[in-house]
């Protein structure tokens, strides 16, 4: 008998962090929303991680068709992403850190409600924190395409994508090892159905790579932008993120 496809495939990339991904499965089984699958794609840990996995799918119902558990080595996040597309169902698909949590039960259901818009793209806010737990910021705006162009200005972690979208510009190019969100939001076209809502979905803690890596970021961001935009208006756009930088870290959000 044939198994109703999700509305959502929640794509998690994981590494030798059994606790933080713990505190994120503890986020979403709480979670009021219960139409999604969860596609855990681990880089074969050797911390706890598979019993970890295990332990929680004797808690989950219906573990068999809404918990798929792949762990093989990888070559990093996108590679373990696009392994899941592979395997993804639901109608849309949503990229959550391993580390991150959700904000309150009702998080996952405010933004999967926006699903009836039919939008390709579905963005929302996070809460950005530091690694001692202090909240830093909001942030995340919706898709435009001009502000895109210049840097990264949507909250990956937690937005919906249409699945058709892969289908239409490809996967993510393993190529990157941070920046291939970003270099991949540069293949879609200006205008797309989108929506967007102020409401914080998931708490994002700070200390991953793409927040300690700064220089590697901006070279990939700079890598992405010359194979779209060309040479000149890369070169401005690399600029200027380095002078917005300098603003935060003046002012203690970076």
């Amino acid at each position: 008998m044939s198994v109703t496809a999700p509305r959502l495939s929640i794509l998690v990339a994981s590494w030798n962090c059994a606790p933080q991904l713990a505190q994120f499965l503890e986020s979403l089984a709480a979670q009021s929303f219960r139409d999604w699958e969860l596609l855990l794609l681990d880089n074969a840990s050797r911390d706890g991680t598979a019993e970890l996995v295990h332990t929680f799918q004797r808690r989950l119902p219906d573990a068999a068709s809404r918990l798929h558990w792949s762990s093989e080595p990888d070559t990093g996040i996108y590679d373990a992403w696009n392994r899941g597309l592979s395997l993804a169902r639901g109608s849309y698909l949503s990229f959550i850190g391993a580390d991150d949590t959700f904000i309150d039960a009702d998080s996952l259901g405010r933004i999967a409600g926006l699903t009836g818009t039919g939008a390709d793209l579905i963005t929302a806010r996070n809460a950005y924190c530091a690694a001692d737990g202090r909240f830093l910021r909001h942030w995340g705006s919706g898709w435009q395409w001009q502000r895109m162009r210049q840097s990264m200005n949507i909250a990956h972690p937690g937005m919906l994508v249409r699945r058709e979208l892969f289908e239409r510009v490809g996967r993510f190019d393993t190529g990157f090892r941070i920046c291939g969100d970003y270099e991949w939001f540069l293949r879609l076209p200006p205008q797309l159905r989108t929506v967007h809502s102020s409401d914080p979905i998931l708490r994002v803690v700070q200390a991953g790579v793409s927040h300690t890596r700064i220089a590697q970021v901006y070279a990939e961001t700079f890598r992405a932008q010359r194979r779209h935009l060309g040479a000149p208006i890369s070169a401005a756009c690399w600029a200027l993120n380095w002078t917005k930088y300098g603003r935060r870290r003046l002012i203690g959000l970076a």
